[in-house]
């Protein structure tokens, strides 16, 4: 003879979301609970989604802002002796070349200020051989001092600032334009000392402009 076999099932207390008539237990009352927790919360997940979202934007415009720094240093530093120094159209070029490196942006608002710096006999006593902007920029302030004690004995390093206003797409976190800017310094490859003692020669001995 079989043995009984005894089934059993969870049945949910129903009565824990049906709403009571004493005041005490209103709060059992779930009916409709997770549309109003949504309603409380939707706008600071929307306020933090645009919030990231700007800053996200910003933090890589500031890079690509960097970036153009440093390409154009790094353009600046590869002329050969053949060229025999940077021009008034080759920077214009480089000015090209660092609207393109802030694609998608247009770089439209783009500024660059580039300056030569060289050095005496002993590496020290800093001067500048000539200074360009481009893109409405406005000359870079005290460069001796920004590079000073990073000479050799006749040497010349190459500072170039990349300024660029940002402004959010959504305008919700960040309200107002933010001006960012990158400062950095390179050295030529190729016009080296003892031919050339006062850095890379603008103009080039070839003609042209250095303004």
């Amino acid at each position: 003879m079989r043995e009984p076999r005894f089934y059993s099932a969870i049945v949910p207390d129903r009565d824990a979301c049906r709403p009571s008539r004493g005041g005490a237990n209103f709060l059992r009352d779930c009916r409709a609970t997770v549309a109003v927790e949504f309603a409380f919360v939707l706008p600071i997940l929307c306020m933090m989604v645009f919030a990231l979202y700007e800053v996200t934007a910003g933090v890589i415009t500031y890079m690509k802002v960097v970036d153009v720094a440093n390409t154009v240093s790094d353009l600046i530093g590869q002329v050969t002796i053949a060229q025999g120094g940077v021009a008034s159209t080759d920077f214009d070029n480089y000015y090209i070349a660092g609207q393109m490196v802030m694609y998608p942006s247009t770089g439209s608002n783009l500024g660059l200020a580039i300056t030569s710096v060289y050095y005496d006999s002993t590496g020290a006593n800093p001067t500048v051989a000539w200074s360009v902007e481009r893109g409405g920029a406005a000359a870079i302030t005290n460069p001796t001092s920004f590079v000073s004690g990073l000479g050799t004995a006749n040497s010349s390093t190459i500072i170039v600032q990349a300024t660029y206003t940002f402004a959010s797409p959504l305008d919700y976190f960040i309200t107002s334009p933010i001006t960012i800017t990158a400062k950095v310094v390179g050295m030529p490859r190729n016009l080296l000392p003892p031919a050339y003692t006062t850095g890379t020669p603008c103009p080039p001995a070839s003609g042209g402009s250095c303004s």
